[in-house]
């Protein structure tokens, strides 16, 4: 492992690079849409090690492949008959491609980067289909290293079979056609058998520039309860991997970390009280990460990525009984022609008894594991209803380049996703002439150092336990640090790198660039004087009664219930008064992500807050950086726009200038509301007439505010629910685009509907 620090940079990157001494191995089988030889997967995964499974016709239930782990990363064809599972932690592949038949995926060896394809074409199917599919991801990467486990159940001589049928032609035909390579053996076991039938169904091939690589391939004996085999191909190229160390800092050894540090500590606390200027201070926040790093290196083991382990039902006797069914497999297929019949009746008896035994065993471990559960939203929650949240792997965006490596892959998801503004920031300026805040006191410091623990850490590694232990025996160096940070108007620039995680969003498609939601791990120090400055800032709007009370997000005394309550009361009344009703729930795009830095520093001039504060706040949007690590190293872009998600100051920012449009003057028909970016308006009127006109100004009035702020609405997620005895629905516009009218919405969790009126509003989301 390689315990370099700074990547040819003087930025604290705190990146490890591993790599396995083992092949790249690969294990593929056709589960038969079998439940037990799902619940084998596990198990045979522990045993065999593969760093990629290949899938073809796997159980489904619920969209999910129950039976394996949470953490196994999954990518499945659209039809949900072939997909590809990594249950190694170690290796980051890249989605390439999902079609109706076949999934592709682009993985990172030592040595070179491999595309890996599953796909599935069913005897019914017309296999062209099928190949189409695969042609195209060919196509689109000529000279890349490409594998391809498929069943697609074609009859030839090549792959073990006694005689050709006009599938099989077909598969040749595209297999020579595109260079590709055979590896299946011809003498090699069945891969598939059903009583006395037998085939070679499944099919492994790769490209010609693979070729020259070491591969074995097998079909395997191990006991798959499907009627197909295990087949097991290694490629002479190991899995290499990078990712930002996280330390075991709760096992111990604090006082040698603390020793370690001992007297730089305060040979730094001295540089940080002489640093002049914004250069000075970055050099030196620069070494005190640097420090801290080199000491936990001497002090603290690095978290170990999980390995693939057995399921917690998987017993000793299942162990056994595993073994029995496997040697009377072996003694059946040995056995004299005479006995054969026998033998595999005696077998599938065993089989079928094995089945029943892993079955027994699992629900008995599943009602263990939920009889342990001392949370009701704890891990037995999440694992009944899946409720786990997983970051997503870095995906080839549909009209991004397929050729090429994973680190330019994220280079591009980066780019679209961190946009640029159309006009440049001016970060210099600022009008500001208000009075400058005191120092942050040592109390102050103290209590947002004691925050709860367990964050992730950004891109150093340092995480909130460090920081705590740090402040408790050198309880100068934080305030020295965060004192002069306010004094210079200088958020150091190490500290504004957000390592950046994708979430996918909910049924949205994993090759666009909007389906992801980016979150930042900034590293610890710098969230600390993020909540410091956000605080202070916080305690100006209060005490000056800037902050609009229809805000019902991120505020103290706030929160979705009196954003419910409001809302409700607001139509209840309304109705009540013989009025038509319109509520309108507006989506502004990416509010946080495409928030203009200028808008935000127009707000802080406007709320005139402490001056150094707002310099300061100028200082931590200017020369943000984001980057995504992959297998090869990072993608790293400037952040111009936006409020990180993930950030202390986030919310803050956000609520400050969307303050604006909520403090504007409003008809006293109108009302209007937000939940941080979830704006509601709510306009009642005596006709259907003035209903629309004062609708359309309402909206008209929102528009401009967002126009001067550069964001923008998304037309086709903005709508409306007319409370109203009107026959027909109101024509609503919004710049030239039609607002739907619907019977329900989701607003902030619950459902907001207009089917029985008022007094039925709201119908809890029902939990799974």
């Amino acid at each position: 492992m390689d315990n370099s620090i700074f990547e040819n940079t003087q930025f604290p990157y705190n990146i490890a690079t591993e790599s396995s001494n083992e092949p790249l191995k690969i294990l593929q089988i056709n589960l038969a849409r079998a439940k037990a030889a799902t619940n084998q997967l596990q198990e045979t995964a522990s045993t065999i090690k593969p760093d990629v499974i290949l899938v073809q016709e796997q159980y489904i239930n619920n969209n999910v492949i129950p039976g394996i782990p949470q953490t196994w990363k999954t990518f499945s064809s659209s039809n949900q008959k072939a997909a590809i599972l990594i249950p190694s932690p170690k290796l980051k592949p890249a989605l390439l491609a999902t079609k109706v038949n076949m999934v592709a995926l682009k993985i990172q060896t030592s040595s070179f980067s491999i595309t890996i394809i599953s796909s599935y074409s069913s005897p019914a199917q017309n296999v062209h289909t099928t190949l189409q599919e695969i042609q195209e991801i060919i196509s689109s990467l000529p000279e890349e290293k490409i594998i391809i486990g498929a069943d697609l159940n074609g009859h030839n001589t090549l792959w073990g079979y006694r005689s050709n049928d006009n599938r099989g032609k077909d598969i040749l035909d595209f297999i020579l056609a595109n260079n590709l390579n055979i590896i299946n053996k011809p003498d090699a076991l069945p891969t598939f058998q059903r009583n006395n039938s037998v085939g070679w169904p499944d099919l492994t091939l790769c490209s010609q520039s693979l070729i020259d690589s070491s591969i074995n391939w097998e079909v395997l004996e191990e006991i798959s309860l499907s009627d197909h085999r295990y087949i097991e191909t290694t490629i002479a190229s190991t899995v290499a991997n990078q990712f930002y160390k996280r330390y075991k800092t709760r096992h111990g050894n604090h006082l040698r970390f603390l020793n370690t540090l001992g007297k730089e500590i305060y040979h730094l606390e001295r540089k940080i009280k002489a640093a002049r200027n914004s250069g000075e201070l970055n050099n030196a926040t620069i070494e005190l990460q640097t420090l801290i790093i080199n000491a936990c290196n001497k002090s603290f083991k690095i978290k170990k990525q999980l390995l693939i382990t057995k399921p917690n039902w998987w017993t000793e006797q299942l162990e056994i009984h595993k073994k029995k069914v496997r040697a009377l497999r072996r003694r059946a297929q040995r056995a004299p022609e005479i006995e054969r019949q026998a033998r595999y009746q005696v077998f599938k008896k065993e089989k079928a008894k094995y089945k029943r035994h892993i079955k027994q065993a699992r629900n008995m471990g599943w009602r263990k594991f939920c009889s342990a559960a001392s949370h009701p939203y704890g891990k037995q929650y999440k694992a009944a209803f899946r409720k786990s949240v997983v970051p997503s792997q870095i995906p080839y965006l549909i009209n991004g380049d397929p050729k090429g490596s994973l680190q330019k892959a994220a280079q591009n998801i980066l780019d679209q996703i961190f946009l640029f503004p159309a006009i440049p920031t001016n970060y210099n300026l600022t009008t500001s002439t208000q009075p400058p805040d005191p120092p942050f006191s040592p109390q102050e410091i103290s209590a947002v150092i004691e925050l709860p623990s367990g964050k992730a850490p950004g891109i150093d590694g340092i995480d909130n336990l460090l920081i705590k232990i740090i402040h408790k025996r050198f309880n100068n160096i934080f305030p020295t640090l965060f004192n002069k940070c306010l004094h210079l108007s200088c958020f150091p620039d190490s500290l504004k790198i957000g390592n950046i995680i994708l979430f996918q969003k909910g049924g949205k498609d994993q090759r666009l660039a909007s389906s992801y939601r980016p979150i930042s791990l900034l590293p610890t120090i710098g969230k600390v004087l993020e909540k410091l400055m956000t605080q202070r800032l916080t305690y100006h709007l209060k005490s000056t009664n800037s902050l609009n009370d229809r805000q019902h997000g991120f505020r103290e005394g706030k929160s979705v219930d009196t954003a419910i309550n409001e809302l409700l009361r607001k139509i209840k009344t309304a109705r009540r008064d013989g009025k038509h009703v319109l509520v309108l729930s507006i989506d502004i795009k990416g509010a946080f992500d495409n928030l203009q830095h200028r808008a935000i520093f127009k707000s802080l001039d406007a709320s005139a807050c402490p001056s150094n504060i707002n310099r300061l706040f100028h200082s931590l949007l200017q020369n943000r950086k984001v980057t995504l690590l992959t297998p090869q190293g990072r993608a790293t872009k400037d952040q111009k726009q936006g409020c990180p998600q993930g950030s202390c100051s986030g919310p803050a920012l956000w609520n400050l200038v969307a303050n604006e449009i909520l403090n504007q003057v409003w008809p006293d028909n109108v009302h209007i509301q937000a939940f941080a970016d979830d704006f509601v308006l709510v306009i009642k009127a005596d006709t259907s007439k003035s209903l629309v006109e004062d609708t359309q100004s309402a909206i008209s009035q929102f528009s401009s505010w967002c126009s001067e702020n550069e964001l923008a609405i998304s037309t086709e997620k903005t709508n409306y629910i007319l409370f109203s005895k009107m026959v027909r629905s109101p024509k609503i516009t919004w710049n030239g685009y039609k607002i739907n009218r619907v019977k329900s919405f989701k607003y902030l969790g619950i459902h907001v509907d207009d089917s029985t009126g008022w007094s039925t509003l709201i119908s809890k989301e029902r939990k799974p």
